[in-house]
């Protein structure tokens, strides 16, 4: 096995994720259920032995004011994963912060029940986005699959994948960059005016642990939106979109100069990369915005034709680009200057009741990728809890059914609850 170097430089992604823990606890999890149990041994060593397959996963962020860089840990002290029949120790994990400067990037736990094993994923947004936790459940679930044949498998460490946004920004043409760089002054320009948006009236109350709020719409009602989207031509997301900003009209006080603005999320491996893989565990997402002002239509499908007129024409102009592009010089300043720009950016909003809501698209978990001798029965994403005034939601897809999350504080549990039945409400089938 080649040997993996003690320091591992951080990406421009991984920086700018840094910039966002004022906004979001920095981590993403992958909840699976399965009917079959688990070989616990067997998952325990698939787990530690990813820490070297990719080799990011097993490190530490240490922080310096120019460049953090990923400084690798010692096997004694990089302990990823445990397991429990306690189901009250299973959610007190699921409800904890990962710490990315201690490490590892990833921690599992198995719990295991009289019905059924659970498996819960959790890892830093530093480290990876939610496109970066499929391919990491991937790469667990085949070093599970293989070591029940070859128990003396040991994977060699992906030293040479890049981890950079260089890898999507080298299939895009020379001539793209002035119409991705004039997107980007468009968005600033909207963004600039600082127009008060409608989001949830969450409050800021008690910090204490995080709790999960999750709806599932069935594969019966997927297959009957997706043929409700077909023929008003509009994705999932598009109907996912309208209906967020249907049931906010109906959750909040409306104010007639309060813009309807989402903060949404794309996977630019899906979009520009022929694989649709990253070459190793990265953030390769980006920002989109959608802005209805203050009209939303009369009803649900004029709703939905902005909100699809907006997605197709982003969709014609390189897509989740833009940001990445024009943010060019913020990225090159030493980190700490950046970040400190960057919040000041974001309390500017709070300030003035700017920030809008976010809903990201985490895309849909393939069954190979969460096979571990078996398929789970069920598979959903939970995306980042957002701290207050900061609301965020996340979708995610699995055998035709598709999932609704968010991490909370228990005061604000009542409204999400609230918000979700009122998204799905607002579906029309």
């Amino acid at each position: 096995m080649e040997d993996i170097p003690k320091r591992i430089p951080t990406t421009t992604t991984d920086r700018v994720m840094g910039f966002l823990d004022c906004v979001i606890d920095l981590m993403i999890q992958l909840e699976l259920e399965f009917t079959e149990t688990l070989d616990v041994g067997r998952l325990s060593k698939a787990i530690d032995f990813t820490l070297d397959a990719e080799p990011v996963l097993g490190c530490r962020l240490v922080s310096k004011w120019r460049r953090p860089y990923w400084e690798r840990l010692d096997k004694d002290v990089r302990d990823a994963f445990f397991f429990t029949e306690d189901r009250a120790e299973y959610e007190a994990f699921k409800n904890a912060s990962i710490d990315t400067y201690q490490g590892p990037q990833i921690k599992a736990c198995l719990y295991r029940s009289s019905i059924e094993d659970r498996l819960l994923l959790k890892m830093t947004h530093d480290v990876a986005d939610a496109g970066g936790v499929k391919e990491t459940a991937g790469v667990i679930s085949s070093i599970y699959s293989r070591l029940a044949g070859e128990p003396a498998y040991r994977p060699e460490p992906n030293l040479s994948g890049s981890r950079n946004l260089r890898q999507v920004m080298r299939h895009i043409p020379w001539h793209a960059y002035p119409r991705i760089y004039l997107n980007h002054i468009q968005t600033l320009l909207s963004q600039i005016q600082l127009q008060r948006n409608h989001t949830l009236p969450l409050g800021d109350g008690p910090r204490t642990p995080f709790i999960f709020v999750h709806r599932i719409i069935s594969q019966d009602q997927v297959a009957r939106l997706s043929q409700y989207g077909r023929a008003h031509h509009a994705t999932l997301n598009d109907l996912m979109i309208a209906a967020f900003f249907r049931a906010l009209a109906v959750e909040t006080d409306l104010d007639p100069k309060a813009h309807f603005k989402l903060t949404t999320t794309v996977d630019l491996r899906r979009w520009y990369l022929p694989s649709g893989r990253g070459e190793a565990i990265a953030n390769l997402s980006a920002l989109e915005y959608q802005n209805l002002r203050t009209d939303l239509g009369v009803d649900f499908s004029s709703t939905l034709e902005r909100v699809a007129a907006n997605t197709k024409r982003r969709k014609a102009s390189w897509l989740g680009l833009s940001d990445w592009v024009g943010g060019i010089p913020l990225f090159l300043l030493p980190n700490d200057w950046g970040k400190g720009l960057y919040r000041k950016i974001l309390q500017s909003a709070i300030d003035k009741r700017c920030g809008p809501p976010i809903m990201t698209n985490m895309g849909p978990i393939s069954t190979e990728c969460v096979t571990f001798d078996t398929p789970p029965r069920n598979a959903w994403l939970l995306p980042p809890p957002a701290y207050p005034p900061w609301f965020l939601c996340g979708l995610a897809g699995y055998e035709g059914t598709l999932s609704l999350s968010a991490g909370v504080y228990p005061y604000q549990r009542d409204i999400v609850e609230q918000f979700f039945d009122q998204i799905l409400s607002q579906l029309p089938v």
